[in-house]
């Protein structure tokens, strides 16, 4: 009860287990019902998930104990749930759901009698076979790094031998020269990325080079001895193929060149990051150049986009765009556009992909302290202090990919928009509304093809 006697108030969280388990919904909510009056707690809402592995019922309860706790009482508010179980079908889910509500300050009872904090070590030390061999993977994986033994793929330049690497004789000749044009002839990587492709020399793919693919090989510090993996790093880990003073004047000059292309890329381009070229797939790019003659006055310009391809290969012959012209067309399409929405080519966004890796890095750190906890190293109080902050992190991405997803509408409006207010848009209106609105744009000499977001 609360210091005036009046009963405190509980929210209950529900979630379908299914399988074998006796603990089905109404079950659930018989013993929650119980435990309330037996503890004289004051039910004032219930979040249930629709689907058993959405998480959004707990999200939304998350929202609203957010939104109270501006003016509640420490002990204004609890969780109830049936068992641990409900937080998750796996143990490492379970843990992170009572370690957010635990760094929310919520306290959390559970109608199966245990406390929280050992239900989760429990589930912990009980986790599956599944779970165990995906850890002992990774650990066994951990120590082969240690070892300076190679883990997946080889670096451009060596091949893998007894779990090490080794040079490639004809890669690694490449990788040499590739660092010699840069270094000793002052070549700059687009030039570099022709030169090889003029001499029909491919990647190890069989695909061209590309600005982009030479300035990767060039920061690689695996050339100089380097391994890293897994968060280890090695030193005089496989023979080198350039020194690492060699290997820090190119990151040094690459610093020192960004200049132009950086002002340029701040001017922006309403398509970046959506238009491709229809001839050979590849990323169309901003540019400008100077206008000539009736164009303009002396000084002035024009954006066009350009086939990066083209640009950094060599190898694509599709003719340039005016930046205006192609973006009147998106403009066009879109007005025309009618019936189903086409699906989004390339799925999910870099943003989702970008959550995705951070979720893993953190699902990582959080096994780690977790294993600290079973093993004794650390107590209760310990593990809830440190892994706040990284469940808190994880309940943001999660609170805000939940946002992205739940925006069904804002496609077909943020076309509407910018059908009908384009000449009156800023230009930071006009990106933000093509990326709700655009998936991809596919160019030809001939035809504009816009994709639409869902």
């Amino acid at each position: 009860m609360t210091a005036d006697g009046s009963a405190r108030a509980a929210v209950s969280y529900l979630r379908a287990l299914g399988g074998r388990s006796p603990l089905d919904l109404p079950v659930q909510r018989f013993a929650i019902a119980a435990a309330c009056l037996g503890e004289r707690l004051r039910e004032v809402e219930t979040f249930e998930e629709a689907a058993p592995a959405s998480g959004r019922a707990f999200l939304r309860m998350v929202e609203m104990l957010r939104a109270r706790s501006a003016g509640a009482a420490p002990t204004g508010i609890v969780v109830i749930g049936a068992t641990a179980a409900v937080f998750g079908d796996r143990a490492r889910d379970r843990a992170r759901r009572i370690l957010q509500l635990a760094a929310l300050h919520v306290p959390l009872r559970l109608t199966d009698g245990r406390a929280p904090g050992d239900a989760l070590l429990a589930a912990w030390e009980g986790r599956g076979p599944e779970e165990r061999r995906r850890e002992r993977a990774r650990e066994g994986m951990r120590r082969r790094a240690l070892r300076g033994e190679v883990l997946g793929r080889a670096p451009y330049g060596y091949v893998a031998s007894e779990r090490r690497l080794v040079p490639d004789p004809r890669e690694a000749a490449t990788v040499t020269r590739i660092f010699a044009m840069y270094l000793e002839e002052d070549e700059g990587v687009r030039r570099i990325a022709r030169r090889l492709n003029d001499e029909e020399i491919v990647t190890r793919t069989g695909r061209p080079w590309t600005a982009g693919a030479v300035r990767h090989l060039l920061r690689n510090p695996a050339y100089t001895g380097l391994y890293r993996r897994l968060g280890v790093t090695v030193t005089r880990a496989h023979p080198a193929l350039v020194t690492p003073v060699q290997h820090a004047e190119v990151l040094r000059r690459m610093t020192s060149r960004r200049t132009a292309p950086a002002t340029q890329e701040r001017r922006g381009y309403l398509l970046s990051g959506l238009v491709r070229c229809g001839y050979c797939g590849g990323p169309m790019i901003g540019a400008r150049r100077a206008a000539e003659g009736a164009e303009g006055a002396e000084g002035a310009e024009y954006a066009y986009y350009r086939c990066e391809s083209a640009t950094n290969e060599g190898r694509c012959a599709y003719h340039t765009r005016r930046a205006e012209v192609l973006e009147a067309a998106v403009v066009a399409e879109l007005a025309r556009a009618t019936g189903p929405v086409p699906v989004a080519v390339h799925g999910r966004s870099p943003h989702e992909r970008g959550h995705e890796a951070r979720r893993a890095a953190l699902d990582r750190t959080l096994d780690h302290m977790l294993e600290r906890r079973a093993s004794g190293q650390w107590t209760e109080a310990d593990l809830v202090r440190r892994a706040a902050p990284i469940v808190l992190e994880q309940l943001s991405i999660e609170i805000e990919a939940t946002v992205d997803r739940a925006r069904p509408a804002e496609p077909d409006v943020a076309r509407t928009r910018l059908v009908e207010a384009w000449d009156v848009l800023s230009f930071d209106e006009r990106r933000a509304l093509l990326q709700d609105a655009v998936a991809e744009v596919v160019v030809t000499d001939n035809a504009v093809h816009v994709a639409r977001r869902r």
